[in-house]
């Protein structure tokens, strides 16, 4: 390719059109040492094996053997031109024209996008907040508690249900569809599916006439199922002891209550550990996003980002029951561009100090990422070699242990002020946030 002529035009602040010509004498040559090879392989009749001519070769598969040496070239040449002039698509370039004509040049021009400019961001002079939040002995009495009413032995009773008691009813729908047998409901104040207050203060054999609002929330004033429960039983909860009898049921067969405290305690630091962690790391990013906003985006990864957010919507919906084959409204449509110009702008910055300080992943952190993901199945042994078998999902592990190391980078030159805040006020919140950007159908970066 020493004798192709290149030259790349600016058409815009990323885009670039480049301009490329291939001698026609390197497509006769390309051309005849495939028909070469070709003639090696072919058999004719009237011709020993390997030794047909390659101008009876030409003229039986010459046409197949121009499309295949034009494709090739433009493969290698588009290559070499990038390489040459130091350019570095975001996407895959575009062919606009193209002339490929036998025994005339190739030439054609390619159209594309370049990644920005982008300089390391550094968080040196920037403030986060550090909440430092410590686990009482209250904190783990209260998770106990909440154990006992799970592992609870429920006792069937001959009064009316009251706040804690567990009510057993079939519920029959007016629609005519089957009846659900044997449902079970827990009631607690102010957590009571839509409708369903009723069984407060009802007892076994009475009978509940209730509205259940239909579809989707647009619909519901349109439409309503009229149900019919009837209850079976009603049971209270008999709490176990706390006891080594209590951890044992638990699955703890050394050290007791003392061991199932420290587990407890391990399992609720590991916990606090990510959710602080993640807390940080979203004040990072939005510190990010404030401070080195970039002025132009490749168009192509806003384009990219926004159809593989758009794909995990409708997935989402679709778990949900509800039509994935419905237009976006647009409002979705601009949350979902806000949020692949969000991505794209952290992907490229994130990209900027990768490369800057030289990270790679720290493979000690990648075998204990999997090490973290098999232990949370049963067949953890399995799992594990499925795991390092499986190129695509080590390559989204690596990327993950990357990330963590970039966002270490970043943690490491902020300023700190620290903050004191209670447990159960601190698990409160991120339950409270999780449950907001749930309802609000928001997709977290």
């Amino acid at each position: 390719m020493n004798d192709m002529q290149v030259s790349v035009e600016n058409v815009g602040r990323l885009n670039r059109r480049l301009s490329v010509i291939v001698p026609s004498n390197q497509l006769e040559q390309h051309k005849k040492n495939r028909l070469a090879e070709l003639a090696k392989k072919t058999r004719l009749d009237g011709f020993r094996p390997g030794k047909v001519p390659t101008h009876v070769v030409e003229k039986l598969y010459g046409d197949s053997v121009w499309g295949e040496v034009i494709q090739e070239s433009l493969r290698t040449s588009l290559s070499a031109a990038l390489q040459k002039n130091a350019l570095n698509p975001a996407g895959q370039p575009h062919i606009d024209s193209i002339k490929a004509e036998p025994g005339n040049d190739l030439e054609y021009t390619a159209s594309f996008e370049v990644y920005p400019q982008v300089s390391a961001p550094e968080l040196k002079s920037v403030s986060l907040e550090k909440l430092k939040v410590d686990i009482s002995e209250a904190d783990i009495a209260e998770v106990l508690e909440k154990m006992r009413h799970q592992h609870a032995d429920w006792i069937e009773i001959q009064r009316k249900a009251q706040q804690g008691d567990k009510v057993t009813f079939d519920l029959i729908l007016s629609d005519g569809t089957e009846p659900r047998k044997d449902l079970e409901w827990v009631l607690e104040e102010g957590k009571m599916p839509e409708g369903f207050a009723g069984l407060f203060g009802s007892a076994a054999g009475d009978t509940l006439n209730i509205s259940l609002a239909g579809g989707d929330k647009e619909k519901q004033a349109e439409k309503e199922n009229s149900a019919t429960v009837q209850v079976k039983k009603v049971s209270e909860p008999k709490l176990a002891e706390l006891d080594d009898a209590f951890a044992q049921r638990l699955g703890i067969h050394e050290g007791g209550m003392e061991t199932l405290r420290t587990q407890i305690r391990q399992h609720m630091q590991n916990e606090l550990d990510r959710i602080l962690r993640e807390k940080l790391k979203t004040q990072v990013i939005d510190k990010l996003i404030e401070l080195y906003a970039i002025e132009e985006l490749p168009q192509v990864l806003l384009d990219q980002e926004f159809q593989r957010l758009e794909a995990e919507l409708k997935g989402q919906q679709k778990q949900q029951g509800k039509s994935s084959d419905d237009p976006l409204s647009e409002k979705a449509k601009n949350d979902l561009q806000a949020a692949a110009h969000r991505r794209v702008t952290l992907g490229l910055l994130f990209s900027a100090v990768i490369e800057t300080h030289q990270l790679q992943a720290d493979e000690a952190r990648v075998l204990q990422e999997v090490e973290r993901l098999a232990s949370a199945f049963q067949f953890e042994q399995s799992i594990r070699e499925r795991l390092y078998k499986d190129k695509n999902m080590m390559l989204n592990i690596r990327s993950s242990v990357l990330e963590e190391q970039v966002m270490d980078k970043l943690l490491e030159e902020a300023e700190y002020t620290e903050k004191t805040v209670k447990y159960n006020e601190m698990m409160n919140l991120s339950t409270k946030t999780q449950e907001e950007s749930t309802k609000a159908g928001r997709i977290t970066t």
